[in-house]
């Protein structure tokens, strides 16, 4: 699977050229739009914001917060 996003200014699909990780938990994303007519080049962001499924796996140094609708289960089962 590929993460595409269109291009904001004339809507034509985009394609990613260059990522860079900028902490463990956000990329920035270069996409280059792919109508000529336009060549918009433009940053994008991916960011881990919620946990659905806790890893079994611990880390320390990454604390990602349980989704919204995760956390109001807990707390009618707390």
């Amino acid at each position: 699977m590929r993460i595409s996003i269109s291009c904001p200014v004339c809507a034509a699909g985009a394609r990613a050229r260059t990522s860079r990780k900028l902490s463990d938990t956000l990329r920035e994303i270069r996409y280059r739009c792919e109508n000529d007519d336009c060549g918009h080049i433009y940053i994008a962001h991916l960011e881990v914001v919620y946990t659905i499924v806790p890893s079994a796996l611990e880390n320390p140094a990454v604390q990602i917060p349980l989704s919204p609708h995760h956390q109001a289960n807990r707390a009618q089962k707390g």
